[in-house]
């Protein structure tokens, strides 16, 4: 992904999407690019052994075919809930062995099992379900792959975003008002005042440990994701990082749609003036509304800034020329 970014760059195609111009990024990064993909290789070879080394000590039983043993679990959760209808409709007042008569009485030109109420008559009355299958009725287990393959992975997803992106803002945040913590581990990352894509992940090991390595093995561990799940969020959570760092508004970009934490809202982070605004990283700007960190800057004021800085960009470039 970072190597499409680049060949995009060396192509100068989408220039109007461009955040920076190319003067910008040749005056004002305080590193080179040689420098940050040694450092990037690095640190993910690190990552990379480690991430292996605990897949190696965990169990990866999830590999094994256990899609119709959790579908069935699920399915007897959904078995086992029925029980609760009746005690739910008496408290609303409702006679439930009255309603299931009712229900299953009620004609229409379709099979029982299609009929609108069916599924509340089986849940009243289970032993009138049609379809059985490994003791369960056809609509139990339905609802338990919808449970396993929907609802539960949406929920954990939801459960790693939140956590992932509550440490990445604290120790962010923590990072730039502690001088010590700015100094030695985080002005590495700031030596890019013109983010690209391959510098997303241009930062001291010390840093990486404790933002990527520590908080996303938390996250997962937290959520509970299955190490397939696990595989699609790092995934996800790398090619969004990346993207944040590519330095390219684009409107066709899905990764930039989701909200206001995309390209735009991280590159402010980078420039002098908006450094200590726009904390939040990945996935939302949740932390930096709440504590109200976000950039109070309009789009107008902006846009001058950008502007200001392409031309002294452009003016430093002639200087060294002559």
């Amino acid at each position: 992904m970072s190597f499409i970014f680049w060949y995009i760059d060396r192509r100068d195609w989408f220039s109007q999407y461009r955040i920076h111009t190319p003067e910008e990024f040749k005056q004002r990064n305080r590193v080179t690019v040689g420098e940050v993909l040694r450092s990037v290789l690095f640190q993910q070879a690190i990552q990379t052994a480690l991430g292996l080394a605990i897949g190696y000590l965990t169990d990866a039983g999830d590999f094994r075919g256990r899609e119709e043993y959790n579908v069935a679990a699920w399915a007897g959760r959904v078995h086992r809930a029925r029980d609760v209808v009746p005690w739910i409709l008496a408290i609303l007042g409702i006679d439930a062995k009255m309603l299931g008569q009712q229900l299953q009485a009620y004609k229409l030109p379709l099979k029982a099992p299609e009929k609108p109420l069916a599924l509340l008559s089986t849940v009243i009355y289970p032993h009138l379900g049609e379809g059985l299958t490994y003791g369960f009725t056809t609509w139990e287990i339905w609802a338990a792959k919808v449970i396993y393959w929907i609802v539960e992975p949406a929920a954990r997803f939801g459960i790693a975003v939140f956590f992932s992106d509550s440490w990445q803002y604290f120790w962010h945040r923590a990072m730039h008002s502690n001088k010590w913590m700015y100094r030695n581990m985080h002005a590495h990352h700031h030596k890019i005042y013109v983010p690209y894509a391959f510098g997303a992940f241009y930062n001291t090991l010390s840093e990486a440990f404790i933002l990527d390595t520590i908080g996303t093995t938390l996250s997962l561990m937290l959520s509970g994701l299955t190490i397939r799940q696990a595989m699609c969020f790092g995934t996800i959570s790398v090619m969004k990082g990346v993207d944040d760092h590519c330095g390219y508004r684009l409107p066709w970009d899905p990764l930039q749609w989701f909200n206001e934490q995309n390209t735009a809202f991280h590159d402010v982070h980078h420039q002098s003036w908006g450094i200590k605004t726009n904390y939040s990283q990945l996935y939302t700007t949740f932390w930096d509304h709440v504590c109200g960190t976000i950039c109070s800057k309009s789009q107008e004021e902006i846009e001058q800034l950008y502007e200001k800085g392409r031309v002294m960009a452009k003016e430093l470039q002639f200087q060294k020329m002559e």
